[in-house]
């Protein structure tokens, strides 16, 4: 298709887009998506074309209004060590108790240094290491 009919099929609806902008989250989600598609269109076809820049400052437009509006939460680590943490937990459980299972089933016993200093200074064994 050439770069004019492209335009001429599509025109309406960039021009509905761009003047009446959706308050609807969904319908601006969908107006968004055939923006993304027409730019990948034009991009693919028409890389130094008008159009290109045209849509493409388009869709930047409406992807701007949809997440300029998202509200953050105040307090998000608050929210993950009070919610998110227990509840992956509470799901997981058995999985990590399988695991700290077989942890300490393979894991020597005694948990001591591996190599021991003698005690024939007279010093205590903690004080040789510093000395």
């Amino acid at each position: 298709m050439r770069e004019a009919l492209f335009i001429k099929k599509n025109k309406d609806r960039w021009l509905r887009i761009q003047h009446t902008p959706s308050a609807d989250p969904d319908e601006m989600a969908s107006d968004f998506t055939q923006l993304v598609n027409d730019l990948a269109y034009a991009k693919t076809f028409y890389p130094a074309g008008k159009v290109t820049h045209y849509i493409n400052a388009q869709a930047s437009k409406v992807f701007l209004d949809i997440y300029r509006n998202k509200k953050e939460e105040s307090n998000r680590i608050v929210h993950f060590w009070k919610y998110d943490l227990p509840l992956t937990i509470r799901k997981h459980h058995r999985v990590a108790l399988f695991s700290f299972t077989i942890f300490l089933i393979f894991s020597p016993s005694d948990f001591s240094p591996p190599c021991r200093m003698r005690k024939s200074s007279g010093v205590s064994w903690g004080m040789a290491m510093w000395i």
